[in-house]
């Protein structure tokens, strides 16, 4: 007999992790990047201006969201290496609510006045896929997109560009179950997609963590769901986010809240320690 809890549990866990997904993701131009390159003796450069976390520091956050949760993350950097002559920062970002914990690695480099960030497939969301495979349910699961980058001017006046690159991220979702004798079909299809953004103001904001003189970036991106039930098309839902986003050289993301269309606060992150 068809277990509607599970397979409701399973439908809502689908859409929560299309949104998941690119509320992370951030796109830039690609680079090639060998994980067997060190550091030389010299060591590595270090750009002043670069929008990246400090070797050797701690950044613990706080993430609220709209349904009441709170997260903490805490980033650091894991190892600095030099790649073809420009200094990768490899960064983790642990992200711990009740009894979860989600990994996700990032690549940062600063090259020509300008920040990167590369996002591959978190080990995160692959952990995820193969829950959803182990489903009685999952006829299939894919997910493409990634790696994702994310452009930011390291000047970071009023006007500075912040420019999204690459193919959208896409979830492909199949759910197959049987009730009464008959085989019914569940596919979800959702698409997140950014728009590049700006510096709109430079300003000094306080945190728990201190006060810092921060570049104000906004920035949109839309997540495009689409469910069917054997094949018709049966529900279609449009989520546009904006986003406010305050950096500082050395330090990264300082603050960054997310809104709906209605200016309603969906998520906010703050730094709240830095050790």
């Amino acid at each position: 007999m068809f277990n509607k809890v599970k397979m409701k549990t399973l439908f809502f866990s689908a859409k929560k992790l299309a949104f998941v997904l690119l509320a992370t993701a951030t796109a830039f131009t690609q680079i090639s990047c060998n994980d067997n390159d060190v550091v030389g003796d010299g060591g590595p450069k270090t750009d002043a201006t670069a929008i990246i976390p400090t070797n050797g520091k701690t950044y613990t956050y706080q993430i609220k969201e709209e349904d009441g949760s709170v997260a903490t993350q805490i980033t650091r950097v894991k190892s600095v290496r030099d790649s073809s002559g420009i200094t990768v920062y490899d960064i983790e970002n642990k992200v711990s609510e009740d009894d979860d914990e989600t990994v996700v690695m990032m690549k940062s480099f600063s090259k020509n006045g300008v920040t990167t960030n590369e996002i591959p497939l978190p080990a995160a969301y692959a952990s995820i896929l193969e829950e959803f495979k182990g489903s009685e349910f999952v006829k299939s699961v894919k997910i493409s997109g990634f790696p994702q980058y994310q452009l930011l001017e390291n000047n970071a006046v009023v006007g500075s560009k912040m420019t999204f690159k690459g193919e959208p991220v896409k979830l492909n979702l199949v759910l197959a179950f049987e009730e009464d004798g008959e085989e019914f079909t569940t596919e979800i299809d959702a698409v997140l997609t950014h728009d590049d953004g700006v510096v709109k103001k430079v300003e000094s904001i306080t945190t728990p963590a201190g006060t810092f003189n921060c570049s104000k970036w906004e920035y949109s991106y839309e997540l495009i769901t689409k469910t069917f039930l054997n094949g018709e098309l049966q529900e279609q839902s449009n989520e546009m986010r904006l986003v406010s986003a305050w950096t500082a050289p050395g330090v990264g993301i300082v603050k960054s809240v997310e809104s709906d269309m209605l200016e309603t606060q969906t998520s906010v992150t703050e730094l709240i320690k830095v050790d």
